[in-house]
Parts: C-alpha cells; structure tokens; sequence
C-alpha cells in the first residue's frame, strides 16, 4: 500500500475505493464536496452502508464551494444509512481534509490536500500521507478525537429544510466557475472522447430528490418548473425511467422525438412507440404521444385504458389548460402525473397549478440557474425605440391588433435602428424574434439588402424568397452560413441552439412565458461561448417597465411600486449586465407610476374573473395569480379581509353587503386568518358543512366521524400524524376520534366567540348571532375559505419538506 499519495500518476481515489470496499466505519471530514467528487465515491459507500457501515460526513458551507447537488446527491443515495453535517461555526475557519477507515484488522487515516471533487481524487497535484494507527496511535488518536469534537459539539445535521435553505441561497463562486469553464472548453475541444452514460446532474439530483419527497408525502402529481436549457426532459426520463408504462406527451414532433432520444440514451434496450398522426403504436413501455392526436376521444377510449400507464409527463405544461390536454388529464388515472414548464407564471398559465393541485414541486428560474452555472450570463442592451408610439395601436384583452402592430414595426427608419445596433452589438449567430409572418419576411429582406446573410423562418405554407425550413436553417447558422434568423414564436420550444450568442426582440413582450422562452434559446453553454447578448427594442408598450424584474429573476405580478426607486436598484444574475438607454429608464419610472398593485390587484382580479366567467374567491385568487392573496387579505390598499376587498371594487351583492361591520364580517376575518400550524381545524369546520351549506350545529359525534374521514382519506395529512400522540391513530375507534376532535380543534375553537361546544347536549354551534345570517352566499365563503386554507396548508409544507 502507498503512503505518500503526490497526485498526478497516484490518485488519491484509487486508495480511498480499496479502502472504502473493506470499510466497517468511515468518517469523512472535507472542507468542501463538489458533485464531480461525491459522483465517484457514493455507489461504494452506498454499498458498504448497505453492508453495515457506519458512515458520518462532515463539510462545510465556506464561500459556497460546497455544491448542493453534491449533498443532494449523497443523501439521495444515502437516505438514512450515512449522517451528514455542516461545521457550523463561522468564527472559526475550516480547511481539514481527512478520510478516516476502520475494518476488522486495522485502523487507517488520509490526511493532507484533498477535498471531494473530481480533480482532487483523480488529477490534481494534491499530496496525501496514509497514517496507520498502529504506526502513530498518538498521532492518529488526536486526529480522530478532533473529528468527534468538532462533528458533536460544533456541526448541524443536514436537513431536508437546512439543505433546501442552503441550496435556494446557493450561487457558484467564481474560482468553481473559472475551473468548470476550463475543464468544459477542454472536454468540447476534445469532442467528448466518448459519450459517457448520462446521469443525474446539478439540479436534476436536486429536483428527483424534491420529487421522490413530494411521493412520500402522498402526492401524486406536481410541477417542476426549470429555466430553459437545464434539462427538464432528461430530469423526467431519469424519475420515471424504472415505471412499468410511461406516457410521455407533447405538442410538437421534435420535442416527441428529442424526448424519445434521451430516454434511449439513459436505457438503449427501453421499449419505445409513439401514438401520433402516423403511429398508433402504444405497446411501448414508454409512449410518446402528440396530443393533437391522443385528445381525440376515439383514440382515447378505443386504445388505452384508464389505468394504462404508472407514470405521465405533460411537456411544456403551460399550455396543459387548453382542451385537448385536459381531456387527456382528465382521462387517465396514473401513479403520478408530472408537468413540466420553464416559468411558473400563473399570469400567463391560468389554471394549470390547480391541475396539479397547486403543488409546485421544484422551482429553478432563470436568475437561480445562472447563479449557479448552468447557463451562460446576458449582456442586455434595452434600446429605446421611439420609432413606434403604441399608444395609437389597438389594444384589447392583453394583447396589440395584430394588423396594426404589424405595419407599426414593418418601417424603414426601425428597420435601420435595428440594423446600426445589430451591427454594433451582435455576435456570429443571431435570432430576431419577430411580430408576425410578414414582420419576419420584411426584416429579413431588409437585412438582405444590407448583406447581411438573412433567413425568416416561419409555420405558413406561402414560401417568400427568404424563407428556409427551421432545421436547415439552425444547421446554417451554426456552421456560419447565415448569420441572422428572422422567426415567428417557432423557436420558442422543442429546439435547442447551443452556438447562439445573440437574440434580438422585435416586438413588445406580451407573455412573461414567451419572453423567458425565447431568451432561454440563447443561454445553453457552448464552447466558445460566454456570454448572450441581449438586443431589445423597447417603447412605450404595455408592460414594458416589467422588464427589469423578469431580467432579475422576479416575478412582476408580486411587485410593489414602492419597493424600489429606480430600475438600478435589481440584483441581476451573477455575471450579467443589463445596460438601459436613459430614456428608457425615465420611460418605465412614468410608467410604474400609473401601476400601483392596488391597481394590478384589481385588473388581476377582473382578469380572472373574466376567464372564469364567474367571481374570483379566494382560493381562485391563490391558484390563478401571481399577486399573493395576502394583499387580498390585509391590504394596505383595502381594508382588511377579502370581504372588503370586494365591498371596495364594487363586486358584493346585496347579502354580503349586510354583513359588513357585523358578526359575519368579523367570523370571516377570524377563519381567513386563524392560526394553522396544523390541519386539525380544518375536519372541524368541515363538519359543519351537509351538501355545501352551511349548518347552525353538528352533534360532536358528526364532528368525531369527520376527523375520522379526514385522517383515514387524506395520505398529505397522516404525514402530520408521526408525533406520539396520534402515532397509533390508525387503530383508533370512532369514540377515540370524538374525544381528539373535542379535546383539541374544538377546544381551541369554542375560544372563540364565533364558536360554542355544548357538552351537556354534546353539540358544536355557531354563535347565535351568525345563525340569522345563514344562507347560501355564507356557506360558500365559509366552505372557500377552508379549501384556501387547507390547499395554502399543504403547499407551505410542501415547501419546507
């Protein structure tokens, strides 16, 4: 066995796995893991964990070096066979790298430069001493009573929370950043030798994690919404690669055969088929489907049952409210449902988080993805376009008259505004994305006249001279025989075009979706690339002063005027540089000024109400927009309760106008707001609810028989139920449910005025004074207010697990 370990020829990790596969304890003490190392080392310390071993890690979180994949990936694997803890003192620094080994003949310790990472296991100039316990007991004794001091008394276990805490603040330092760029340019240079298998990476470890939590808790479907270019399809394909039946659906071809590619590459000998215009195959153990085609009601029942597959995944799932996804949702009765979106806008996605039951499982945006790497940073260049006034362009339900907006944009004198920026700003490869068809051809035309080497790429049948099929036309442009695409939204899924290094913006931003989308296509990292530039046109249309927020990772829908003087106050992603013209600066500070989030609260919600065709409540505000209903609820704008909020906006009937300032209005206030640290009150009120009404009083034996239903029914609930009073809830009789409902949820809630227990008639009542308001409009407030509290409950803990 070597002693002296120098590096270069004598790898570090050669010893630690022959050292590792005899191992009975192992102890780990490192001042940072990257994923590239724990990578190499988790399948054997996973087997010998699984043998038995004793296992403890210690790391630090030191100027982020550590990576969260790194650990996600570790207790992935791990689960509860190994303990991991972060040194947790930041007084003191912490630089020990020392891997400790005890098996039934001999104790042995490596000491010296090594962290976990990939370079300094298996290239890297690193110098390591293998100390023997029975050479140096004194030596090897000190080290190890250290390690325990410092692993009992000054470190935290890494927890599920403590873990998601670290990982959502996490950003990769710059000197990870300047190793990873050299080890990606030498890796592109060398064209990839030989493709490796995938595998799980960065987010991708982080997000199976969330989701195989996610299971645990009892759900069975959520969404997973990942920037574009981080890899949302092979994230899909490795959670659901070892399910029996898989359908995999989408809207366009080339996602469907993009798709199909990846799931082949993680496992060649998967059985694939694919049910679309051509194909009706679906013998295969995971299905490809154009929804286009499986919607079809024929094709639905004629082919699949109702139970066909264990596993579904709807692509691109902002468009998921459209009809023909929902009849597909609708349909089929799966193990878990998975939806996969770049932004997790409601603005723009209406309904879709209700189709999941709100649960948002994992979350990267854009802002976090760059943080952390996975994409290039941008260089926006926000260029004021004064050529189009869009004050004089009709707008209705969200968006410009497309005929008007089209011949607004379609002008010599913008024309050569973009040209002379294009010119000074771009780089080798360029999309323009454009208004509209005609916008497209007219710009590449144009660009043409210029020589500068123009396509338009497009979805209509009339071919102009300039038009070039979208496959031929990204091949060109990569091999730099043509320099600009002119496109029409066609871009904005299902391609990918690593060498883009430039995207123009042609026309106003109308969806917060698209706009990411669209940026999204140039952010993938490519050898030579470091950066996207960022052209947009800006004027005075709607929205526009929005653009900083989403450049910064915000949300504009939970934006307040008042949070900020000026567009120089965002943080933008590390590394990115956002340059405004002046003009435009004093543009978007007018424009804020008319957009107060009083204002957008109520166009929120007639814009709701509008798609409903109904009035929004509470929990449609809570599914349907990004404004937090907690603006709703204690507005700084409206008096409090969302009561208020509809006396105030005028959208309160006659009834509800009778409560205001009584008992009614004070019993929903208490409801909207009344502590919930647990679900135990929601049976409660539950129980006071026959057909949806309302009723005056329920026996205490109804109420018992509830909170019986609630546990035995509700799987996110019983994960509440691990602590030793309700740990036997299962052989619990229905008298044991009325005694916790009556010592507990009852108790507490007959504190209240609005509530009475009378234990002489065994009977839990509202106040009499609510009694005479009861109706039909109070039990759906009441009966909205629980399924708000309960959806909001459940999403706050999904969160935090």
């Amino acid at each position: 066995m070597i002693n002296a370990i120098t590096g270069r020829d004598v790898y570090l990790y050669d010893s630690l796995i022959k050292e590792l596969k005899k191992a009975e304890e192992i102890k780990i003490i490192v001042s940072f893991l990257r994923e590239s190392g724990a990578q190499l080392l988790v399948r054997d310390l996973k087997k010998q964990a699984l043998k038995g071993a004793d296992i403890k890690i210690l790391t630090s979180r030191y100027l982020n070096i550590t990576e969260p994949s790194a650990i996600y990936l570790l207790k992935n694997e791990l689960g509860d066979l190994a303990e991991l803890k972060f040194f947790d003192d930041e007084e003191i620094s912490f630089h020990p790298k020392a891997y400790f080994f005890k098996n039934e003949t001999e104790d042995v310790l490596y000491i010296g430069s090594s962290n976990i990472s990939f370079s300094a296991l298996h290239y890297g100039v690193e110098w390591n001493y293998r100390l023997q316990k029975e050479k140096d007991r004194q030596a090897f004794d000190n080290f190890l009573v250290e390690f325990n001091d410092l692993y009992d008394n000054y470190s935290i276990p890494i927890s599920d929370k403590v873990l998601k805490k670290y990982a959502d603040d996490w950003k990769k330092p710059s000197i990870s950043r300047e190793i990873d760029k050299k080890s990606y340019i030498k890796k592109s240079k060398e064209q990839i030798l030989e493709k490796e298998k995938p595998h799980p990476r960065g987010a991708q470890i982080e997000a199976l994690y969330e989701l195989e939590l996610a299971r645990e808790e009892g759900i069975s479907e959520g969404i997973v919404a990942a920037a574009t270019g981080v890899g949302k399809t092979y994230l899909a394909a490795f959670d659901s690669i070892d399910y029996d039946k898989v359908l995999f659906v989408a809207h366009r071809e080339e996602i469907l055969k993009q798709a199909a590619d990846t799931y082949l590459a993680i496992k060649p000998n998967k059985k694939i088929s694919f049910f679309n215009g051509q194909n009706k195959d679906k013998g295969g153990e995971v299905v490809f489907a154009s929804v286009q085609t499986l919607h079809n009601e024929r094709y639905l029942e004629e082919y699949f049952s109702q139970t066909e597959f264990n596993y579904i995944i709807i692509d691109e799932f902002h468009h998921a409210a459209a009809d023909s996804y929902l009849s597909v949702l609708s349909y089929f009765e799966a193990d878990f449902m998975l939806g996969l979106t770049a932004t997790p806008y409601r603005m723009d996605n209406k309904d879709i988080f209700d189709l999941c039951n709100n649960n948002l499982i994992y979350d990267l945006d854009l802002r976090t993805a760059i943080n952390r790497d996975l994409l290039v940073p941008f260089r926006y260049f926000g260029i004021y376009d004064q050529e189009v006034d869009y004050e004089e362009i009709n707008y209705q339900n969200g968006k410009y008259n497309s005929k008007e907006l089209e011949k607004a944009l379609s002008t010599h004198k913008r024309a050569d505004l973009i040209l002379d920026n294009y010119k000074k700003h771009a780089g080798a490869r360029t999309i323009g994305f454009c208004a509209s068809i005609k916008h497209a051809e007219y710009m590449a035309d144009y660009f043409n006249q210029n020589q500068i080497k123009a396509v338009c790429v497009h979805s209509s049948n009339e071919k102009g001279p300039y038009y070039m099929d979208r496959n031929k036309a990204v091949k060109k442009l990569k091999n730099k025989g043509i320099e600009i695409i002119f496109a029409v939204d066609i871009f904005n899924e299902g391609v990918d075009i690593p060498a883009l290094d430039t995207v123009l913006f042609l026309r106003p931003t109308e969806s917060y979706v698209v706009f990411l989308q669209q940026l999204g296509r140039g952010l993938r990292k490519y050898h030579d690339k470091e950066y996207l530039k960022v052209l947009d046109f800006i004027g005075n249309y709607k929205r526009a002063h929005y653009l900083p927020l989403l450049l910064s990772g915000q949300n504009p829908m939970e934006f307040d005027s008042e949070s900020y003087q000026s567009s120089g106050d965002f943080e933008y992603p590390e590394q990115c540089q956002v340059n405004l013209d002046l003009r435009l600066i004093n543009l978007f500070e007018e424009m804020k000024e008319n957009d107060p989030l009083e204002t957008r609260m109520k166009d929120e919600y007639f814009r709701l109400k509008d798609y409903l065709s109904r009035r929004p409540m509470r929990l449609d505000i809570y599914n349907g927009s990004d404004i937090e209903v907690k603006n709703y609820l204690k507005s700084r704008y409206y008096k409090k309760g969302y009561l208020r909020f509809l006396a105030e906006i005028g959208e309160i009937n006659d009834i509800e106008k009778a409560w205001l300032d009584t008992i009614v209005e004070e019993f929903l206030l208490e409801l909207e707001n009344t502590r919930m640290s647990k679900l135990y009150k929601i049976p409660v009120l539950l129980s006071l609810l026959e057909d949806g009404e309302l009723k005056a009083e329920v026996s205490i034996e109804e109420v018992g028989l509830s909170f019986m239903n609630f546990y035995k029914n509700n799987k996110r609930f019983q994960k509440d139920l691990n602590n030793k009073k309700h740990k036997g809830w299962k052989n619990w009789d229905k008298k044991r449910f009325i005694r916790e409902a009556r010592i507990n949820p009852v108790k507490y809630l007959s504190k209240k005025k609005y509530f009475i227990y009378d234990e002489i008639n065994k009977k839990f009542l509202l106040h009499e004074d609510i009694k005479s308001y009861l109706s039909h409009d109070l039990s759906r407030h009441f009966k909205d207010i629980v399924d708000f509290r309960k959806m909001r409950y459940y999403n706050n803990r999904l969160k935090n697990i």
